[in-house]
């Protein structure tokens, strides 16, 4: 087994155990000359060479053994026999399942290391097995655990039933520079090395490498469309959380100011005089003034926060016109610049809740969903940066930079997946790109499309070995059949059809997996585009209790055996 060097005496002990087996088959060979295994009670033939291992022997062994206790194998009724060393056995692993599966490994009766690892192989060619069955390909996981001693490796698929599904691949504590070399023989080990389409770290980004280049002293992911845009940052909810509550810093500036500029001009009923005929010049030229009077200091004290905001902007105009009126004021006022970041401030907030997440309700989502996330916290870090005439800016240089590398490793490749929402499509790229580029949105717009049409015309020309898209023949006025599209128009004309269909409703409780299954037939290429980009996984808070393992380094006696428990544990109850 590559990858997990367990030592000579449990290679010994593992042997052994295996031998068992044979108690309840016969090793025969067939007319080819190869090896067969025939099950002593229903004489059924399995292949018995030693490559294949003993794996699909034990677990007949225990289905064959469940019908002849239940009488359903021969239909005699037999009582079950219980005596055998290999029923024993077959018990005492079912009692070791389940205590690993219920995290029971502390008792008076510990299950052993070598139960431990032998329950792990055999679930671990199961989940072998699972894969080279699967069609479709993986994205990769990498999270180092709390203790900052070990790193855990899981894939993220969405699976032929089309239901987004998540597996622990490993659990290694890795010492030097042996990254690579641990997650290559993991991969191989599982025979996923090929179908890795996209990785995602919460660690060094520069720790793991992975190429299409076979040619260079790395690991290969040839076949793996997506393996170039690594996705090495740090997730968003921990960017999130470096972001101080720059609201309250905020509201805290304004209140400060809107309290200079009340006590100058409520000090004296000319200076209120004086301000009322300047809101009324103000509306006169056309501007925009809907607040009535000035709040006191004490109603200040006494906003609502947005309340706050909004009286401020509703009288900026008038503030302007008094400046004109009573040069004394502009040394109070704002200048227009600093209306300016409040006001993109206000609208911000205002428009995104005052910029919070809810990130509980991310939880087990597909990757569609993250790409107004992404936008979000892109732009309120662009928001940040024009505070700097408030705010000191030092406290948000950290969330500002990983907001930014986030923005540049994630934006086309979220945004793809949010196209690939038969609710939304193209719309919400537009609508956010106009949101963070403003006047350049029509440029970002057409570098995101080169990018769409390009991912597309890859994945349809059969592409690391994908089938080619399907054909269409189209049809004239009368509803009969013309011509094939000739091969430059059906290239492109699945996404065509796609992005210029009605879009679906617009509805909150939407299975976007349930869609994709259905129109798989109708959007082939499309539909492998989706399986790849949606399993794509943003952790959120309440995942990182999955990381958590209940136990430490102290309760095994080797990290083959720990690795064993955690990868099992998973295995058994997801």
């Amino acid at each position: 087994m590559v990858g997990l060097d367990i030592g000579k005496s449990s290679h010994n002990k593992q042997k052994k155990l295996r031998s068992n087996v044979w108690e309840n088959f016969k090793k025969l060979k067939d007319e080819d000359g190869k090896d067969v295994a025939i099950c002593n009670r229903c004489e059924k033939k399995f292949n018995g060479s030693s490559k294949k291992g003993t794996t699909h022997l034990r677990n007949h062994f225990i289905s064959c053994q469940k019908k002849r206790n239940e009488g359903g194998a021969s239909g005699s009724g037999d009582k079950p026999v219980g005596n055998s060393a290999t029923d024993q056995q077959l018990n005492h692993l079912d009692r070791a399942k389940m205590l690993i599966k219920q995290c029971y490994w502390d008792l008076p009766n510990p299950i052993r290391d070598t139960d431990i690892i032998n329950i792990y192989n055999e679930e671990k060619e199961k989940l072998r097995i699972y894969f080279e069955e699967l069609c479709c390909r993986f994205s990769l996981m990498i999270r180092n655990m709390a203790d900052g001693k070990c790193t855990c490796f899981m894939v993220s698929f969405i699976d032929d039933d089309w239901k987004l599904k998540e597996k622990i691949i490993g659990f290694k504590c890795i010492e030097g520079d042996q990254n690579m070399k641990v997650l290559k023989n993991v991969l191989l080990d599982l025979g996923i090395d090929n179908k890795i389409s996209s990785m995602v770290t919460d660690g060094d980004s520069d720790i793991y490498v992975l190429s299409s280049d076979k040619r260079e002293n790395r690991f290969s992911c040839q076949g793996s469309l997506l393996s170039n845009c690594k996705l090495c940052v740090r997730d968003f909810y921990d960017i999130d959380i470096t972001c101080p509550g720059f609201f309250g810093e905020m509201e805290k500036v304004l209140h400060d100011h809107m309290s200079k500029i009340s006590n100058y001009i409520t000090k004296t009923s000319s200076k209120i005089g004086t301000f009322q005929i300047a809101k009324d010049r103000a509306r006169s030229l056309g501007k925009e003034v809907t607040a009535e009077d000035i709040p006191t200091e004490e109603k200040l004290e006494h906003m609502f926060s947005m309340e706050l905001f909004k009286i401020a902007l509703d009288l900026k105009e008038a503030f302007f016109e008094l400046e004109n009126m009573d040069p004394d004021f502009k040394s109070i006022n704002l200048t227009k610049e600093q209306w300016d970041v409040i006001t993109t401030f206000y609208q911000f907030c205002y428009e995104n809740d005052f910029g919070h997440i809810f990130w509980h309700l991310l939880y087990c989502k597909t990757a569609n969903m993250f790409f107004p996330v992404l936008c979000r916290l892109y732009k309120k870090s662009l928001v940040l940066l024009t505070l700097n005439s408030f705010i000191c800016g030092k406290i948000y240089l950290q969330f500002v930079r990983d907001a930014e590398k986030c923005w540049d490793e994630y934006n086309l490749i979220l945004a793809m997946a949010a196209v690939l929402d038969p609710r939304f499509k193209m719309d919400i790229v537009k609508q956010w790109y106009k949101k963070i580029y403003g006047d350049k949105c029509e440029t970002q717009l057409e570098i995101f499309t080169n990018y769409l049409t390009g991912v597309y015309n890859e994945y349809a020309k059969g592409t690391n070995n994908f089938q080619s898209s399907i054909s269409y023949r189209m049809l004239d006025i009368l509803g009969n059949s013309s011509h094939d599209l000739d091969s430059g128009q059906s290239l492109n004309f699945e996404l065509h059809l796609y992005l210029k269909d009605v879009n679906f409703p617009l509805i909150e409780d939407f299975d976007i997996l349930e869609w994709w299954r259905v129109y798989s037939r109708y959007f082939p290429t499309l539909a492998k585009m989706a399986r790849d980009f949606l399993s794509i996984k943003i952790t959120v808070p309440s995942e990182y209790m999955f990381f958590e393992f209940p136990f430490s380094h102290k309760d095994f006696d080797s990290d083959i055996v720990k690795e064993a428990f955690a990868c099992t544990k998973s295995w058994l109850t997801n």
